[in-house]
């Protein structure tokens, strides 16, 4: 086991980072004291052994200090990822460059960042198509971010050159129940709903604004799902969705109330549950 007594890192830290955390640990007071004369600092090796005396004696220090990063960074990420969705707002919500799934004109949209070749995005197929039949206000945008290889950027191609509608919808479930994604299942797909050729230039041109959008995101795999101002990275529950979507809805609803609101105008109280 290693030693914090002996430890590189312990010899490691300097004289501010040992006073700042001498003054954050409990009785970090009296190590101010320890073998200083008065009105001056405080050695470091003074410091580092009470330091080391408190951790040795109070051990769950340094988790509940490494919890305390944790947060620290999840909170700043989140912060950060907040302000990547509204400053990307309007390419997210943008469908031309998307198969447009559900309600054109609802009121709430989910993103899914897909590759036809990922086997999470097959396994979450289901649970959209469970949110679209249940919301009839669902608007659905499956964004094509092929990354598992040439024959994902076939698939998300083919998907593309369906166009909008009712035959790129069923394009798109048949490319996701597909047992291969392969050249002889993308012919049979293609030559099934009647396909016109793929126009490489200008299905090539919207897959690299998705890519440039999932890039400002920071999406690194799929699925990848947008709702609102928030993101879900991976596999997501249907209710867990559902429930972002709710939120969404309330957000505009409560945005729009403010947005028609007048001064002088009347108020209107509505009780609210205990």
């Amino acid at each position: 086991m290693l030693s914090l007594s002996t430890s590189p890192a312990a010899r490691r830290l300097s004289a501010p980072l040992l006073a700042a955390l001498s003054l954050a640990l409990p009785g970090g007071a009296a190590i101010a004291q320890t073998g200083a004369p008065a009105n001056s600092a405080p050695s470091t090796q003074a410091i580092e052994q009470v330091v080391i005396k408190l951790l040795k004696s109070r051990p769950e220090l340094v988790r509940e200090a490494l919890d305390e990063l944790q947060r620290r960074e999840l909170a700043g990420h989140a912060q950060q990822e907040s302000k990547a969705l509204a400053a990307s707002a309007k390419a997210i919500a943008d469908a031309s460059d998307a198969t447009v799934l559900g309600n054109p004109a609802g009121d709430v949209t989910l993103v899914e960042f897909i590759d036809y070749h990922c086997g999470y995005c097959k396994k979450l197929a289901p649970s959209i198509e469970a949110l679209i039949q249940r919301d009839s206000q669902l608007r659905v945008l499956v964004k094509h971010l092929p990354i598992l290889g040439p024959e994902s950027i076939a698939a998300a191609q083919l998907a593309l050159s369906a166009g909008q509608g009712a035959t790129a919808q069923q394009v798109h479930k048949a490319l996701l129940s597909a047992d291969a994604i392969d050249a002889a299942s993308l012919q049979a797909i293609s030559r099934q709903f009647g396909l016109k050729p793929v126009d490489v230039v200008a299905v090539n041109r919207q897959l690299g604004e998705v890519r440039v959008l999932s890039e400002r995101l920071g999406i690194q795999g799929t699925p990848a799902i947008v709702v609102g101002d928030v993101m879900f990275r991976g596999a997501v529950g249907t209710e867990q969705l559902a429930a972002a979507i709710d939120a969404a809805r309330r957000a505009q609803s409560a945005k729009s109330a403010k947005a028609g609101s007048k001064p002088g105008a009347e108020i209107r109280r509505v009780a609210r549950p205990t």
